[in-house]
């Protein structure tokens, strides 16, 4: 595509940017009313949908796989996850859940990104449960924790339940297990993605959450 007389390189540059820009936002717009759709076909068929969030690379993919038996791509690496990958699990007495990973946070995340992720970023703000997946190895962790908090906030998302999963304890030899609040709720649980141990745990506390679902009527499920 060549421009007019008198076009510079740099001018005619610009144009395409533009131009590939333009593409890229009637994508993402695409995506966007996909992800609804999806949403509201689950809500209807009242499936408990659950969305892993955290900060990048503590472990989300990882743990996803472990959850629902899937290849998706996992890598140490920044944004390995670009997309939101959704998933139906089957809890032990319980109904199926929907998993989807979402992309990893990092400190500041700009604007322009939260833009750009934003059909993938819904997910989290529109589920019933969040994981918090946290690298619990991380000398940083509790800062990482405090800007994923940060971003869901700037998200919508504050103000969905999450479940704090501390991932990784094979690297500090500690245990599996969960941690309740004074109301008898789980909200941390520990695990290894990698190896499989607390993952009947985290099982246990999807399922209680959700049977914690079931008892609420339809109106009262909108503002949980």
């Amino acid at each position: 595509m060549r421009g007019g007389p008198g076009e510079t390189q740099l001018e005619l540059d610009r144009r395409m940017l533009r131009i590939r820009v333009k593409q890229l936002r009637e994508k993402l717009d695409k995506l966007k009313q996909q992800r609804g759709m999806q949403r509201r076909a689950r809500k209807r068929s009242n499936l408990m949908t659950v969305s892993l969030v955290g900060y990048t690379n503590a472990g989300k993919s990882t743990l996803f796989n472990r959850l629902t038996h899937s290849g998706v791509y996992a890598a140490d690496q920044l944004f390995a996850t670009l997309d939101t990958t959704s998933r139906k699990m089957h809890l032990p007495e319980g109904y199926p859940v929907v998993l989807s990973d979402t992309v990893g946070f990092i400190k500041h995340l700009p604007t322009t990104l939260i833009e750009a992720f934003g059909a993938t970023l819904e997910e989290a703000a529109q589920a019933d449960l969040l994981l918090h997946v946290v690298d619990v190895a991380s000398p940083n962790r509790d800062n990482q924790i405090e800007q994923v908090n940060i971003v869901l906030n700037e998200i919508g998302a504050a103000n969905v339940p999450q479940i704090l999963v501390l991932n990784q304890i094979d690297r500090l030899d500690m245990a599996p297990g969960v941690d309740r609040n004074e109301y008898g709720n789980i909200r941390t649980v520990r695990v290894s993605a990698r190896e499989g141990t607390g993952i009947e745990d985290l099982r246990q506390a999807l399922l209680e959450h959700q049977q914690y679902l079931k008892k609420l009527s339809t109106e009262e499920r909108a503002y949980v």
